[in-house]
């Protein structure tokens, strides 16, 4: 909930909506609708590279401690919220990272995560067969309120679009759901490096 004062929701939904009309008209022509052929292509994925799926918490631990899982922790862009288990793959923690910095500046908040890594055993009740999030390919991201809620559906359609993630969106409970390929960000780390070191 924002809670600037009225003059500063004002400044803020200007701005807001000068970002959501800069993205390109095809990403705001998508949608976020699950599908069986999205939770098969992320569970394909997590196969072919070799991903473990956690089935306890002691083995998300241990994950951990070798240093296969990194801690996702509060700051002042991220928010993990109710999070048993708040481990994740680098390159997820990564996305986590950027995407909140994204958000904090835009929406003058932090970004919360509802969910991280979940082992097999631990799964509610609607959670799909075929779910990645005992690998920490996946987190779950609170559904803000108003502009910042269209806010961050659009950018994760942009960044879906860029092949970066599948995110979808959840009404029971409201929350997004982002997988987010592990290979694509280290490619990303490593251009991002390259050009670094170029300078």
């Amino acid at each position: 909930m924002l809670t600037s004062p009225p003059s500063s929701r004002l400044l803020l939904g200007s701005a807001l909506a000068l970002a959501l009309a800069a993205l390109p008209r095809d990403v705001r022509a998508q949608s976020l609708r699950g599908s069986q052929a999205s939770v098969d292509a992320t569970y394909d994925y997590a196969r072919e590279h070799g991903l473990t799926f956690h089935r306890t918490s002691g083995t998300v631990r241990r994950a951990a401690t070798k240093g296969e899982f990194v801690k996702l922790v509060n700051s002042a862009n991220v928010r993990v919220k109710g999070v048993a288990h708040p481990y994740v793959l680098p390159t997820t923690r990564l996305f986590v990272t950027r995407l909140a910095a994204e958000y904090r500046s835009v929406c003058n908040e932090p970004m919360t995560v509802t969910s991280a890594v979940r082992p097999s055993t631990r799964q509610p009740r609607n959670a799909v067969a075929k779910s990645v999030h005992p690998t920490g390919l996946a987190v779950d991201l609170r559904k803000p309120n108003g502009a910042c809620r269209e806010w961050l559906r659009e950018r994760l359609m942009e960044l879906e679009r860029d092949e970066l993630i599948d995110a979808t969106e959840e009404f029971h409970p409201p929350h997004f759901h982002v997988v987010v390929y592990s290979a694509a960000m280290q490619r990303q780390r490593a251009d991002a490096s390259t050009t670094s070191s170029q300078r």
